[in-house]
């Protein structure tokens, strides 16, 4: 279900633009700029980074009155419509305002519901959960470099079962002013095998070793294979067909 509509989870390529706006008041100041924000989210051309700075900054302008109209957006959304569920998040998080904590915090601890897809390899209702808590826990990251209660916050999020919702507070506590002192804090809140979650670090992609010859770790059998043809698209036969149709000239 997606916006109250019967709409199977994809993992196609398809290009269909999901609905953001969820059921925001489009009358109320906080719901216009919220709109807004949303709209600008999605944006595309040349103006699509200048237009999302502008709404973002309007929203941080108002954002007593912004988080007012999130909360109650957000409850009111359609529990498995995780698009508008993780904007509405994405929001609240780039607030960067303290009325944002309650909601982020709320979010983090509130257990992540069993899985309910019956084929996780396509799409799975867990792994959306956690991608929204992960983003409210970087929320916090953010508050949490001025506010003691948003350290507070990291912590109680280091107790949560998931394990990336800890890798996120561990990054997000190593991120603020005076972090790396918090080791042996953040180690003792970690249960003992997971406390290699304090030395994984952020690395730019370009900073990634690549491997020259990744083809002398397969096997012989997988050497001979070679490369995958690329796969069929839609239209593909069409446009075979009207090429093999078409006529050849003499050589």
């Amino acid at each position: 279900m997606v916006n109250g509509k019967n709409s199977a989870p994809s993992a196609s390529d398809a290009l269909r633009q999901p609905d953001r706006q969820g059921p925001v008041r489009p009358g109320s100041p906080g719901g216009t700029l919220l709109r807004n924000f949303f709209s600008a989210m999605s944006a595309s051309g040349d103006d699509a980074d200048a237009e999302y700075r502008r709404a973002l900054m309007n929203l941080r302008k108002h954002a007593d009155l912004v988080m007012v109209e999130i909360a109650r957006s957000h409850s009111l959304c359609n529990a498995r419509d995780y698009p508008t569920l993780w904007a509405h998040v994405h929001a609240a998080s780039s607030l960067r305002h303290p009325a944002a904590l309650p909601f982020l915090r709320n979010l983090i601890l509130t257990p992540i519901p069993p899985e309910e897809s019956v084929d996780t390899h396509s799409f799975s209702t867990v792994a959306e959960e956690t991608i929204l808590r992960t983003t409210a826990v970087e929320g916090v990251g953010y508050l949490a470099r001025d506010r003691s209660t948003a350290v507070d916050t990291l912590f109680e999020a280091l107790r949560q079962p998931s394990l990336s919702v800890r890798r996120a507070a561990v990054q997000s506590l190593l991120g603020i002013r005076g972090g790396r002192k918090l080791r042996a804090q953040i180690a003792n809140a970690l249960p003992e095998e997971q406390r290699f979650l304090l030395d994984l670090k952020a690395v730019n992609v370009r900073d990634v070793p690549q491997v020259k010859n990744p083809e002398r770790h397969l096997s012989e059998a997988g050497r001979r294979g070679g490369i995958a043809p690329a796969p069929s698209l839609p239209g593909d036969e069409a446009n075979t067909t009207v090429q093999n149709q078409a006529p050849r000239h003499k050589e």
